[in-house]
């Protein structure tokens, strides 16, 4: 579930580090507050960004990969993803869809949540990012030391899905960087303690939504092998040179971040377009109806460098649901998508169907209500695939929590549900 709060979030001016932040899951109180009128509006969002590019070049010495160049070892599976706990997508609406192996179907240690995908060298991969339990999530988890990773899929031939989980780091040096005793600190780069609630890509680059910061920024041609570490529990850069990652063979180091006041929480993040067809990055809020904010979508213009102007529009978009029959706000937001005028949302909270209470919600621009449809259990991020007008999403939650697998990642149409 995205959460509604960092809970110790860092202050860009501050030299300490920022305490343990745990992720709290909002459950749905009583609606209370006003009906709200909408439209598509926009407005000036000052953001701000830090280039850490030179960090990243600090590593140059140690190779850079890319998505093609990657070793994926790990084999997902078409069979059962329309079986899992919770999946209630009508038969005729069915595409496509994955499930992990056995031990990420099982993992308690991490939990899936973004979602995006890209071609590269001829082949097409999604990247599902997932965010590092703590014993706020599931008693006696201690793994929230480990930040965030993303997941490589190779999904050129859906008969032979094959990925590789790539940890994220960060400069040490930044005001961000959070250690932890739970693991011994080396040089150089540190976990990206974040929720990773939403990801997005556009010219190379990763963006992973920052829940109060902002965005995070990945350069995916500046993928970096690491040493193995059997004792799982060193990260960075020994005296020697080596590099650990908690034995992952792979890390992303952080080439920067934007800093976006006003629009906070940021709990996911999609590529999509405006009405005039520019790129922009569309975040969305996770809130419950006990907040005393109303639940908004920012879209942010990308230029044709991937970069957001610091002065530049910001299109605002407060969506209307239909759930409670007052046409309120979309409460519990997980996933957010836009094209033009439209905007599809995943949402969990108010009735349960077949498992599930979770919906995709529809909402066109200027219209008295927004549609639900019926959407699997765990739903979290959205990404649409161009190339293929195929609308993805993960599901996150781990095989003990039901007794039966509840993750998949899947596709729908997306001119059924526009």
């Amino acid at each position: 579930m995205k959460i509604k709060h960092f809970i110790l979030a860092c202050s860009l001016i501050l030299a300490s580090s920022c305490n343990d932040n745990e992720f709290i899951d909002v459950t749905e109180g009583p609606s209370t507050e006003p009906l709200h009128s909408i439209s598509s509006t926009t407005t000036t969002i000052n953001s701000s960004y830090t280039d850490e590019s030179n960090f990243v070049s600090s590593l140059a010495s140690h190779g850079f990969g890319t998505p093609a160049t990657l070793n994926l070892n790990r084999t997902a599976t078409t069979s059962g993803y329309n079986s899992v706990y919770g999946f209630n997508i009508p038969a005729d609406r069915q595409v496509t869809g994955f499930k992990w192996n056995p031990g990420d179907q099982q993992t308690e240690d991490w939990r899936p949540q973004g979602i995006t995908g890209f071609q590269w060298s001829g082949r097409r991969f999604l990247l599902v990012s997932w965010y590092a339990v703590g014993p706020s999530q599931i008693s006696g988890i201690e793994n929230q030391h480990k930040g965030a990773r993303v997941s490589l899929v190779d999904i050129t031939d859906m008969d032979d899905i094959k990925y590789r989980h790539i940890l994220l780091v960060q400069d040490i040096n930044n005001p961000f960087y959070n250690p932890s005793n739970q693991y011994t600190q080396l040089g150089e780069f540190g976990p990206v303690r974040v929720h990773a609630g939403g990801v997005a890509y556009y010219d190379e680059k990763l963006y992973v939504a920052s829940t109060q910061l902002g965005i995070r920024v990945f350069d995916l041609n500046k993928i970096v092998e690491v040493s193995g570490d059997a004792s799982k529990s060193r990260l960075g850069e020994e005296t020697d040179g080596t590099l650990r990652a908690f034995n992952y063979r792979y890390i992303l180091p952080q080439t920067g971040y934007y800093n976006i006041p006003n629009a906070e929480p940021y709990s996911c993040v999609a590529l999509g377009e405006d009405s005039a067809s520019n790129p922009r990055l569309w975040t969305g809020q996770y809130l419950s109806s006990s907040s005393s904010s109303t639940p908004t979508i920012h879209g942010f213009l990308l230029n044709g460098q991937g970069e957001i102007p610091s002065s530049s529009p910001v299109e605002v978009v407060i969506p209307k649901d239909n759930a409670t029959g007052n046409n309120g706000p979309v409460y519990n937001m997980q996933g957010v998508y836009r094209n033009g005028t439209t905007t599809l949302m995943t949402a969990t909270g108010k009735s349960s169907y077949q498992g599930s209470t979770a919906r995709l919600v529809r909402y066109h621009d200027g219209a008295a209500n927004g549609s639900r449809y019926r959407w699997p259990h765990g739903a979290e991020d959205l990404y649409y695939e161009q190339g293929s007008g195929y609308l993805w999403n993960v599901t996150e939650y781990e095989t003990s929590k039901y007794g039966q697998d509840n993750r998949c990642v899947f596709a729908v149409r997306y001119a059924d549900y526009d």
